[in-house]
């Protein structure tokens, strides 16, 4: 007990082999666990605050392919499915001719567990079927007609489309001569088919189409010229609106049949159209002209009726006219005659007041042959070209002998003359129709000559108003002035001076008038007096 202390070995000494196996361990499975997958080590489990194990989710091994509530099939990835996808609509697209321009959006769920079976071949042709039966309309086959910016209808077949354009120029077309429609190829657009009129029979001259000519002469009656139209020679026939046909994919409901869309095509559709005014023009005229009512006159044209009793010549109101969808235009040459207006040779006559004429051989008028080439649209002549002339009997001349003995001094007489001879008195001075008379009105044929009653100075000529019409005012000093309404022509000019007896105008029926007559006035510092009280 007293001898040499015992000696003692150290812990970590005395199981050496035991530490170092101990941590040879424990570095194994360290790194065991740092490079294996983590859903392998279902040894190793994360752990909640609780001390509880928890489950990892397993993961995604394919893709259960779902359209409109259909199981399609499975697929490995998402990207597999877009290829099916394009391969899907690529198919539609054949299948319809057309490409309906759908979205298609297909759900994908996850699939974590079981056996996959993949049949991307099924998977496709079921996508193209659900995308099938997912459409709305199916198109067809049909041909969409325009004509014009903004008008179109939609027909069956190409047959139905030269049915109604045949239709069309049938319903504003009447003649022998065989016309067909053949559709060509445009030559910008090769998708594009333009219609053209084919005439068969080019020998037929039976037209009858011609019913006025807007240059011709009052000689020229209705029914010379409606001759002329039976006996014209059709040379042309075509749309004159642009007029363009494609084949194309269609909607079956929007289709119409023949007859409706001759109706829609030929129908009188109204459109507004600028009208001038004219002389003689009233608000009810111009309504009677356009075949309107008044009441539409006025609706169209704000304040028209407040402003009618000053409205000019030239003013500008809108009117409605009827016009189709459609414009057939025919080229027609016809042969008509036409006079040849006489000249007027005036000889001076130096023992009658200037402004006097009589007539010493009244002449003929010659005959013209006309050849023309008459553009009409739908039925209506819309301009002439002359193409030829030949003269069958020249004109002889009217002789006018013609005053040349000048007047007295110009100047008032204080003494007033009536304005026209040969007159009957149509309408006296006073009360009349409800309202005053400011004037008498002196019957008489139109474009006798009116005379000055007394000498003065011109300070009113031309159109005066929708009553008076063309008008004369004279001022003969002192207060005194003389009016003459409803002329036919004007021939003097404001400031002008003019002696008693001188030509100022001719008789006629313009403004508020029931026939040709002149209105004359006599006023004193502008109040009227009858005139009666004051002519010789």
């Amino acid at each position: 007990m007293y001898g040499v202390p015992k000696f003692k070995e150290n812990f970590f000494m005395k199981y050496k082999k035991e530490v170092f196996l101990s941590v040879g361990a424990f570095l194994t499975i360290a790194t065991v666990v740092q490079f294996s997958p983590k859903q392998d080590m279902l040894s190793v489990r994360p752990i909640d605050d609780h001390g509880i194990s928890i489950e990892q989710e397993a993961p995604i091994i394919g893709y259960q392919v779902v359209y409109n509530g259909k199981d399609l099939g499975v697929v490995a990835q998402e990207e597999d499915l877009e290829e099916l996808l394009e391969v899907a609509y690529e198919g539609l697209v054949q299948e319809l001719g057309y490409d309906p321009e759908i979205v298609p959006e297909p759900a994908l769920i996850p699939i974590r567990e079981g056996q996959l079976t993949l049949d991307t071949k099924t998977i496709a042709v079921g996508l193209q079927d659900e995308l099938y039966n997912s459409l709305d309309v199916i198109k067809q086959k049909g041909y969409v007609m325009r004509i014009g910016d903004d008008f179109t209808v939609v027909l069956e077949s190409e047959e139905a489309v030269k049915e109604v354009l045949a239709n069309a120029q049938r319903h504003f077309i009447k003649t022998d001569v065989a016309l067909e429609i053949d559709l060509d190829l445009n030559e910008y657009n090769s998708m594009v088919l333009t219609p053209k009129v084919l005439m068969k029979d080019m020998d037929s001259t039976s037209m009858a189409l011609v019913t006025s000519n807007p240059n011709g002469t009052a000689d020229a009656t209705q029914e010379e010229e409606e001759t002329a139209a039976s006996q014209g020679k059709m040379v042309a026939v075509e749309f004159s609106e642009d007029i363009a046909v494609v084949e194309t994919y269609i909607n079956p409901n929007d289709i119409v049949d023949v007859e409706m869309a001759t109706g829609l095509i030929t129908k009188e559709n109204e459109k507004a159209k600028v009208y001038s005014i004219q002389p003689g023009d009233s608000p009810s005229v111009i309504a009677s002209v356009n075949d309107m009512k008044l009441s539409e006159l006025y609706a169209l044209n704000p304040g028209l009726k407040e402003k009618e009793k000053t409205i000019q010549i030239g003013d500008e109101v809108i009117v409605m006219v009827p016009e189709p969808e459609i414009k057939v235009e025919t080229k027609v040459e016809i042969v008509y005659t036409e006079p040849i207006e006489r000249s007027v040779v005036y000889q001076k006559d130096p023992n009658v007041y200037v402004g006097s004429e009589k007539v010493i051989d009244n002449g003929s008028d010659g005959t013209v042959e006309i050849t023309a080439l008459v553009t009409q649209i739908n039925g209506n002549e819309d301009s002439r070209e002359i193409i030829d002339k030949k003269i069958i009997e020249e004109p002889k001349d009217k002789i006018i002998s013609k005053g040349s003995k000048p007047f007295p001094v110009k100047g008032a007489t204080g003494k007033y003359i009536f304005p026209v001879s040969g007159y009957r008195i149509s309408s006296p001075y006073g009360s009349r129709w409800g309202s005053f008379h400011h004037g008498i009105d002196l019957a008489v044929s139109y474009g006798t000559e009116v005379v000055a009653a007394d000498g003065g100075t011109i300070i009113f000529a031309g159109w005066k108003s929708s009553t008076y019409g063309y008008f004369v005012e004279i001022d003969h000093g002192d207060g005194v002035t003389t009016r003459y309404a409803h002329n036919s022509k004007v021939n003097v000019k404001v400031g002008q001076e003019v002696a008693q007896g001188q030509k100022i105008a001719e008789v006629g029926s313009t403004g508020r008038s029931t026939g040709p007559h002149v209105h004359f006035e006599i006023r004193f510092n502008g109040t009227t007096a009858n005139p009666i009280n004051y002519l010789e």
